[in-house]
């Protein structure tokens, strides 16, 4: 007796409802809303798992393990996406569980093992017919070799990433643009050559783009990367009020969406603003707020940031 065939309609359904709830996850992702993300994630998993669609569920728990990573939960979803990365036989997955797990790693300052996985996720993707997947593989080498502090490999990575992003959404353009802006910024010193104006306008260009687009697309979370970054530009122009007013709102933000290392960074920039602005005892505000919220042993810090200028070996994206 032959097994019953699933009902056209059923499945049908499935597929609908699986894809509205991927896209809406998708949606919300490049908006930075991550523990919504997660959990619209989540939903397709059970969507898919009941179908018996297990490569995608699969796909849906790659995108989980996204959203989960960036709320700093790396360490826990590792195990399900090594899981997909050795045993899907879905090429597609297995460079989604690629990326993540290289994301993942680099949110734990794992650069060495991140950089492995992205090396791989790039190689993988060459022979994925996914759009998006190439220059997604160049953004995140990029992200890896700004945390290294190599900006001009980083930059070149971030054009290469541009030149792929043909249907690309607005924010992706946006995070890859204000990334790129960040590494033509980064080393600028009041010296005035030629080529220093150059990326200095390109630098700025990109990064008042990218807030616009990120106002524009209400990706809220995403706006403290350009604010951070032109707070520092204005810095190193000596132009301490728009560095004070970016820094501000960095500040702002960093506090509400993100974690203790870009609050560590706006404090420290807000300080050296300070100085720049004249005001020792704002400055000392600042630094004190630095030493007692993430280096309590470290008695003395503030005085010694008073001190010591230490831009030229920040990293913002470390």
């Amino acid at each position: 007796m032959p097994e019953p065939k699933a009902n056209v309609v059923d499945v049908v359904d499935t597929a609908e409802n699986f894809e509205t709830l991927r896209d809406r996850a998708r949606d919300l992702i490049a908006k930075g809303s991550y523990q919504e993300a997660g959990a619209a994630y989540l939903q397709a998993v059970e969507v898919a798992t009941a179908a018996g669609e297990t490569d995608l569920a699969d796909e849906a728990l790659c995108g989980w393990g996204a959203a989960e990573t960036e709320l700093g939960n790396g360490t826990e979803v590792m195990p399900e996406l090594r899981r997909i990365l050795l045993g899907s036989p879905v090429d597609h997955n297995g460079c989604l569980a690629a990326y993540t797990l290289a994301r993942a790693h680099e949110l734990e300052g794992q650069i060495k093992k991140a950089l492995f996985y992205a090396r791989l996720f790039r190689d993988r993707a060459e022979y994925v017919e996914r759009s998006g997947l190439k220059g997604l593989a160049q953004n995140l080498l990029g992200n890896l070799l700004a945390a290294e502090g190599r900006e001009d490999e980083a930059a070149t990575c971030y054009r290469t990433a541009l030149r792929l992003s043909e249907g690309a959404a607005p924010t992706w353009l946006a995070v890859t643009e204000v990334n790129l802006g960040y590494c033509l910024l980064a080393r600028l010193t009041a010296t005035a050559s030629g080529l220093h104006r150059a990326r200095l306008r390109e630098g700025l260009r990109l990064a008042y783009r990218s807030l616009r687009t990120f106002r524009r697309e209400g990706a809220v979370p995403l706006l403290v990367w350009p604010h951070l970054d032109l707070c520092f530009a204005y810095l190193q122009m000596e132009r301490p009020r728009p560095a004070k007013r970016h820094g501000l709102m960095a500040l702002e933000l960093a506090e509400r969406f993100h974690g203790q290392d870009v609050v560590k960074n706006c404090l420290y920039l807000l300080g050296q603003t300070a100085i720049l602005e004249g005001d020792l005892e704002a400055a000392r505000q600042f630094f004190r707020s630095l030493e007692q919220r993430f280096y309590p042993g470290q008695t003395g810090l503030a005085d010694v940031l008073v001190a010591i200028d230490l831009r030229q070996i920040v990293n913002l994206r470390a």
